[in-house]
């Protein structure tokens, strides 16, 4: 067998693979499985870095909850299916996602808890929002105060974004760009609003993690 020579010259190096991916990409009329599948790849290596410390992040946060045993959460299974979309939309990059599943684990969780004391609530409690159900959590001693105002912060946000509110409504994703634009001018439109939809998710995910995992909530309700 003949082997292919190798020549070598200075500063002439190999075209990289995203290159050449980059290229046909850019070369191709139509849309097809093929243009889809080399363009999630180019973006997998765009993010790689960005979902690996958002990941790290995550497993920090949970680091002072490790259970060999595992954890009791309350609510249902559904409980626990939200708190992992939460977790991993977080690290995909899709913070709104994270927001709203980190809210209803958590409407989920204290409703859970909440049926140790269902002879003494109103008949319709099991129609609660979040805000109610933090309200009487923290009444019955089943949450201290961070806890509650963290519950109350990530209620209050999502409801901007999750109910139509006007664009500039107090706590909207939009103002609180805005703001952050001004405070930082070189700072683009779109990426202050990542920034703060991204600060909104983690600080949801946090609290979930705390409320979950941590010895509030239904580790304080009796069962």
């Amino acid at each position: 067998m003949v082997q292919q020579p190798e020549l070598h010259f200075d500063d002439l190096h190999p075209l990289s693979l995203a290159y050449r991916l980059e290229t046909w990409l850019s070369e191709q009329a139509h849309e097809s499985s093929d243009t889809r599948t080399v363009a999630l790849f180019l973006r997998d290596r765009q993010t790689r870095r960005l979902r690996a410390h958002r990941w790290q992040q995550v497993k920090d946060m949970q680091e002072s909850y490790d259970s060999g045993s595992g954890w009791l959460v309350p609510g249902g299974i559904e409980t626990a299916w939200l708190f992992r979309q939460a977790q991993r939309s977080y690290v995909e990059g899709f913070p709104l996602g994270s927001l709203l599943c980190s809210h209803a684990a958590c409407e989920r969780a204290l409703a859970g808890c909440m049926l140790t004391f269902e002879d003494d609530l109103p008949s319709g409690w099991r129609y609660w929002g979040l805000g109610p159900l933090v309200k009487e959590a923290f009444a019955r001693g089943l949450i201290e105060q961070p806890l509650r105002d963290a519950l109350d912060e990530i209620n209050q946000i999502r409801k901007v974004s999750a109910h139509f509110k006007p664009p500039l409504e107090p706590d909207s994703l939009t103002l609180r760009a805005i703001e952050r634009t001004r405070a930082a001018p070189d700072l683009q439109h779109e990426e202050a609003i990542d920034e703060v939809a991204q600060a909104d998710a983690l600080l949801a995910l946090q609290t979930a993690t705390t409320l979950l995992l941590g010895d509030q909530g239904y580790a304080r309700s009796g069962w």
